[in-house]
């Protein structure tokens, strides 16, 4: 509780001081604007500074510090020698228009930092067109009722309150709320440099020069201006013109400069032209190259973004196209396989026929013919072998793409078997329970686990491993399974252990092994099978690892 009046104290005084500050700015800079303006300290048709101080004041911080608006304008009237209720009305009209601006803005997303040029000419265009013609309106109308102006001045004092305060907004609010929203970026020793720059370089051009012609001093100026608004940002060039405005009036004032050679309305007119184009045209330009420069930032950005998407897609596909020559070729290795096996099956029935019979004959005319007999078992044995042997060989390749639930133990002896020949050499050290049972592809399970245990049986011909030996061990985990097989070859070299399941890459050069056999095998395993497959130096050498999830994810 403490802290929360502790709080809204705060808050309070914060907001009181904004009002304070508010109130001061707007007395101040309208004091100074009538000042140098030298006309009735009331209506201006030169900047009027104060205007652009509320506006950036309501558009920053919000309707609460129109109080502070309500009592600078109350306070600036008074001192002009205003009445009472005159001075309180042109206080409302003012502090309304700037309710109004706050609710517009507010309403129809509008960026302070003027991002964008939408933002910039949106500003401009309420100042024109809704805000200044709302003022000038009750404003001069108050002063009308109020026997201020005379009926005769009352269009040339409209057309001042209007074109004057537009000035003050279009010049100083578009800087306000640059400086306000970019202080944390302004580079001070850059900033300092600027202000004195534009101080020494307006007071050449207007207080030293004998410059008087329009044409020439806006040639001089503002190609500068420009230069500042693309190199430096508007920021900077809104502060430029800023001064620039403000000595050209000054020189004004004391009679100094290009304009104050010719009659008083001329010099207002050229003076206004003056300020007006460099706020249109320079802050215009700024903005507009600002804005193509982040799109084309944008669009180089986006390029490499869809240069690298299209680099990926591009080896997505090649990847599938691989995969699916790859099983293009065991389909029709399948095919081809099972023909041969139509048509070994009825030789090998009739082999296992004839043995049956010579078995018979045998065992009747030479029954302790225990030699003989042993051989016509081992055939049997053999034929046995081959039909069962094709028959797995046919298993592997056919391109069956269902998943199904299988044990990755007994998968395991079925790859021991396709290679027997070349296993009964090997040590083998298996920890493998066959309580486990994964939903995936259970062929090209086994075509990953032929590649691994081919690769280390070339290894241990090409070192000559005298003891070869695996080390395969299965890790049944809450959500995934783990099968590890390390062999005692010696390990891959560490500088191209990397690139082990690359393509066509292979540390086998005698000219057996195309090098995509591993490559394959990850992009079964981690492409098709939602696993991962790598591969590390262990104590023995090297140890492959694949990781399956209990279920494949049917997304991938």
């Amino acid at each position: 509780m403490h802290m929360s009046i502790l709080t809204n104290r705060h808050t309070y005084l914060a907001t009181l001081f904004k009002i304070l500050v508010m109130a001061l700015l707007y007395f101040i800079s309208g004091k100074i604007s009538f000042l140098i303006a030298n006309e009735n300290h009331i209506i201006t048709i030169v900047i009027f500074a104060a205007e652009g101080f509320a506006l950036a004041g309501v558009l920053l911080f919000g309707k609460s510090i129109l109080p502070g608006i309500l009592l600078g304008q109350f306070l600036l009237a008074l001192n002009g020698n205003i009445p009472l209720l005159p001075s309180l009305g042109i206080a409302l009209v003012n502090t309304a228009e700037a309710f109004i601006a706050w609710r517009i803005f507010t309403d129809y997303s509008f960026n302070t930092d003027l991002r964008h040029p939408k933002d910039l000419f949106k500003l401009f265009f309420v100042i024109a067109f809704i805000l200044q013609p709302f003022s000038a309106f009750f404003g001069t109308a108050i002063l009308y009722l109020s026997s201020i102006i005379e009926g005769k001045a009352y269009l040339d004092s409209l057309f001042s309150w209007w074109f004057g305060n537009t000035l003050g907004q279009m010049l100083w609010t578009p800087m306000l709320l640059l400086l306000y929203t970019q202080r944390q970026k302004i580079h001070i020793p850059d900033f300092t440099l600027l202000i004195l720059f534009s101080i020494l370089f307006s007071s050449l051009i207007f207080m030293l020069l004998p410059f008087s012609n329009l044409s020439i001093v806006i040639l001089m100026t503002m190609p500068i201006a420009i230069y500042v608004a693309v190199t430096r940002g508007i920021l900077y060039a809104s502060i430029m013109i800023v001064i620039l405005s403000m000595v050209s009036i000054y020189a004004t004032y004391i009679h100094r400069g290009p304009f104050s050679g010719m009659s008083m309305l001329d010099n207002i007119i050229n003076l206004n032209f003056y300020i007006l184009s460099h706020i249109l045209i320079v802050l215009g330009v700024g903005v507009l190259y600002r804005e193509m420069k982040e799109t084309k930032n944008r669009l180089a950005i986006l390029n490499r973004t869809l240069e690298t998407e299209v680099a990926q897609q591009v080896e997505k596909l090649n990847k599938q196209n691989l995969i699916m020559t790859q099983q293009a070729r065991l389909a029709s290795m399948g095919e081809m396989l099972g023909m041969i096996a139509h048509q070994w099956r009825q030789p090998l029935s009739s082999i296992n026929s004839n043995i049956a019979v010579i078995q018979k004959l045998t065992s009747e005319s030479m029954p302790t013919d225990r030699f003989l007999e042993e051989k016509l078992e081992n055939v049997t044995k053999q034929t046995y072998f081959m039909s069962e042997t094709i028959e797995d060989f046919s298993s592997f390749f056919r391109p069956d793409k269902q998943t199904s639930n299988f044990d990755p133990c007994i998968v395991l002896q079925r790859a021991f078997k396709l290679l027997e020949t070349d296993i009964n050499k090997i040590t083998l050290h298996i920890n493998c329970p066959q309580t486990t049972f994964l939903e995936n592809y259970e062929n090209e399970y086994l075509q990953v686990l032929l590649t691994i245990l081919h690769n280390a049986i070339e290894n241990f011909q090409v070192r000559n491993i005298q003891s070869p030996s695996l080390y395969i061990n299965l890790y049944d985990k809450e959500t995934h399974v783990r099968l590890e097989i390390e062999d005692n070859g010696g390990g891959v070299d560490p500088e191209k252990i990397e690139k082990i399941f690359d393509p066509y890459f292979t540390t086998n050069h005698t000219g057996k092994n195309s090098g995509l056999g591993l490559y394959m095998a990850k992009l079964l395993i981690e492409e098709s099978m939602s696993g991962t497959l790598s591969v590390h130096n262990a104590n023995r050498g090297a140890c492959f690892t694949i990781t399956l999830p209990k279920r494949r994810n049917d997304d991938t």
